[in-house]
């Protein structure tokens, strides 16, 4: 009886101290774990289509919803996308709650080639006076449409059929063309033999014809690591007689009297490019070449 009145008179006591520490620090939910951020730091969008990113409000479920005021900047770009002109938001006031809440960019379509255009929108405020994330600023890109090359901008699956053995040698590349700044008949082609830098071409669309100036770097082709990296080169007889031969030297002239040769091709409305007699060489140095292969290729647009 007497060690059941003493657990009581514990049980109690606790109790009091327990409501006595409640009532004088009250558990709270620190607010200082809301952040409100931009989820993407880029976008890219067709003159001729829309594209939306987001607004997020990370916090536990429950916490009040805030508006964001948006900013439009172009400072410092180079081709500014002008609002109202050139595009147009769902909304520069957002009512963000927790989660994602995404805003539309509208691009205003028209006839004229002016060339990639961008901006930045940034968080500039919002009515809680939550923390804003590092990430606040996205920079979206408005694709022009009007490119006199269109039909051949994009990425390509490139069949590319093997001289040195057909069939056994043969390749598929995945090729992705761009235009180039300040020239509207030149396309950059990144991808060729698998190379990490692009061969520059010109095409012609009247003759439907297009041509690329021989040797161009490549980069790193088929994978390999430095020192060694690859060249594009029109395959002559001469060239294609070393497919398969070990390391030659360019002491033998052979590619010098190579140099200045033109890969020419036909294009398609459709998009569909061939291009004969591509000859990747793999360098290891400037005096060491391996002609590694020549291919009759065909571009097929995704």
């Amino acid at each position: 009886m007497k060690r059941n009145i003493v657990n009581l008179f514990i049980l109690a006591v606790a109790t009091i101290m327990v409501t006595s520490c409640n009532d004088k620090y009250p558990i709270k939910y620190d607010d200082s774990n809301v952040i409100v951020g931009m989820s993407s730091t880029s976008l890219k969008v067709k003159e001729n289509g829309n594209g939306s990113f987001g607004l997020y409000l990370g916090a536990v479920t429950g916490t009040p919803a805030t508006d964001v005021v948006l900013q439009v900047s172009t400072d410092g770009i180079a081709s500014p996308a002008v609002e109202g002109t050139d595009f147009t938001l769902s909304s520069k006031n957002v009512n963000v709650s927790v989660g994602v809440t995404m805003v539309t960019v509208n691009p205003i379509d028209n006839s004229v080639f002016t060339g990639d255009k961008s901006f930045r929108v940034t968080i500039a405020s919002n009515s809680k006076n939550y923390e804003t994330a590092v990430q606040q600023t996205i920079t979206v890109t408005i694709v022009d449409d009007e490119h006199p090359l269109k039909n051949w901008i994009g990425t390509y699956t490139v069949a590319a059929a093997s001289y040195g053995k057909p069939g056994a040698w043969d390749e598929e590349w995945t090729v992705t063309t761009s235009p180039v700044a300040g020239d509207l008949t030149k396309l950059a082609l990144l991808g060729i033999s698998e190379g990490n830098k692009p061969a520059i071409a010109t095409f012609n669309t009247n003759t439907m014809t297009v041509v690329i100036e021989t040797p161009q770097n490549l980069g790193q082709i088929y994978g390999k690591a430095d020192p060694y990296w690859g060249e594009i080169y029109y395959g002559t007889d001469v060239l294609f007689g070393l497919v398969g031969n070990d390391w030659a030297n360019t002491s033998d002239g052979i590619l010098a009297a190579n140099s200045g040769n033109k890969l020419t091709g036909t294009i398609e409305a459709n998009g569909t490019i061939k291009i004969d007699r591509i000859a990747p060489v793999l360098r290891y140095s400037t005096t060491n070449y391996v002609v590694w292969d020549m291919f009759n290729t065909t571009w097929t647009k995704l």
